[in-house]
């Protein structure tokens, strides 16, 4: 569920751009998403059983140095004007993860529970234009996983229309050894009370997807967007027991927002 999060985080988030984009003045102090609306997502990473649930939204930024962007919170320290339309930025960042209590899925049952996770570390950022690329590193600090989990993200923005906007994702990510032995190791412990062999996930690539979002401007202020991703779980994330004999490596979602930009 987190990367549905940061997926349609980063989509209502390019409202502030988009508004931008019909006249609005871009140098205000603060600019201020909030939405609500449902996403349909795996129950967990690797499930094949999905699970609609409605899911607030809210993105703040203040004068291009800190910024909100639903579960991720960030600062940016350093940033440099490359051009008139590119800049280059780096800072700070904090961003919430998903439990996985063993009680939410009946294929969970006997894996034990993996707790909230809280990741801090770094990102740097590049904007040309309507496009982005973003690399993250950070490591979870609430004792959730433990681990470290490094992603890379672009994206880019075209107008279809006057008040249509299509915007087009993708990202990759790396995951320690901590990482995914909390979600994807069967330890023999667990292995009696599961059903499920033994397995010990190692450090790699864990998974890359992309996804497609499409914004309608109802007004200056009100947004409806619709969302649609594929992400591809990768490496032993994908040869998981808890993948391969009971979940799937293909995880889809799919969202319906609306929002309010001022």
């Amino acid at each position: 569920m987190f990367s549905s999060m940061a997926v349609t985080a980063g989509i209502l988030a390019s409202s502030r751009a988009n508004a931008q984009s019909q006249g609005q003045a871009d140098d205000r102090d603060w600019n201020v998403t909030i939405g609500a609306g449902a996403i349909y997502a795996p129950d967990y990473e690797g499930s094949n059983d999905f699970q609609a649930q409605p899911f607030p939204f809210i993105s703040v930024s203040y004068k291009d140095l800190a910024y909100i962007r639903g579960p991720e919170i960030g600062v940016n320290i350093l940033r440099f004007q490359l051009s008139e339309d590119a800049k280059l930025k780096f800072g700070p960042i904090a961003r919430y993860r998903r439990d996985r209590p063993q009680d939410r899925n009946r294929d969970l049952a006997g894996l034990g529970d993996v707790g909230t996770s809280i990741e801090v570390g770094g990102a740097g950022r590049i904007e040309v234009g309507r496009g982005w690329a973003q690399l993250s590193v950070a490591k979870d600090v609430a004792g959730g996983h433990d681990g470290l989990v490094a992603q890379v993200e672009a994206g880019i923005d075209f107008d279809l229309t006057d008040r249509m906007t299509l915007s087009a994702s993708g990202s990759t990510s790396w995951a320690d050894r901590k990482y995914m032995t909390s979600f994807f190791s069967v330890t023999p412990t667990q292995s009696v009370r599961s059903g499920l062999p033994v397995f010990n996930a190692d450090k790699g690539m864990k998974d890359g997807g992309a996804s497609l979002a499409l914004t309608y401007r109802l007004t200056d202020h009100w947004l409806v967007t619709a969302t649609g991703g594929y992400t591809r779980l990768l490496g032993d994330a994908d040869r998981a027991p808890i993948v391969k004999l009971r979940g799937s490596p293909d995880q889809w979602q799919g969202g319906l927002f609306v929002a309010y930009h001022f």
